[in-house]
C-alpha cells in the first residue's frame, strides 16, 4: 500500500452513539472509514473493499459471528475484530477462534480501540 492510500475500515454496530465514537478514533488514526448498523447492510458496504473490520457481537439481524463466517467465505484474509460486552465462555471463545477473530471486550477505553487501530492498519 502507498504512503497515501487510506487503510479503509468496516465499523458495524447498531448503537449509532457507539459506531460514531469508533468511527471517529478511526479516522484520527488515519483510516477511512465505512459503517453499518446491521450485518446486511455490512456484508454489502464490505463488497466495496475494506482492510479490516470491527463488528459488534449483537446485531440485530444477525449475530456477529455470523457476520464473520459470511465475510471469511467471501474474504479469508480479511482481519476481524469482534466487540463484545458479553462473558466469554469457552463455545464462544473456541468460536471466535476458529473464525481468527480478534476480541474487543466492551467497555474498552480509547487505548485498546487505538492500539487495535494501528496494529490492524499499519502492522505491529
Amino acid at each position: 500500500m502507498s504512503s497515501n492510500m487510506k487503510v479503509r475500515v468496516l465499523v458495524v454496530d447498531d448503537e449509532v452513539n457507539f459506531r460514531k465514537f469508533c468511527e471517529w478514533v478511526l479516522r484520527q488514526q488515519g483510516c477511512e472509514v465505512v459503517s453499518a448498523g446491521t450485518s446486511g447492510d455490512a456484508l454489502l458496504s464490505a463488497a466495496s473493499g475494506v482492510d479490516w473490520v470491527l463488528t459488534d457481537l449483537h446485531l440485530p439481524d444477525q449475530d456477529g459471528f455470523w457476520l464473520a463466517r459470511q465475510l471469511r467465505d467471501l474474504y479469508p484474509d480479511l482481519k476481524i475484530v469482534l466487540a463484545t460486552g458479553s462473558a466469554a465462555d469457552s463455545g464462544f471463545l473456541k468460536e471466535a477462534e476458529e473464525l481468527k477473530l480478534c476480541l474487543l471486550i466492551k467497555p474498552f477505553n480509547l487505548e485498546d480501540l487505538i492500539d487495535v487501530a494501528r496494529r490492524f492498519s499499519f502492522g505491529p
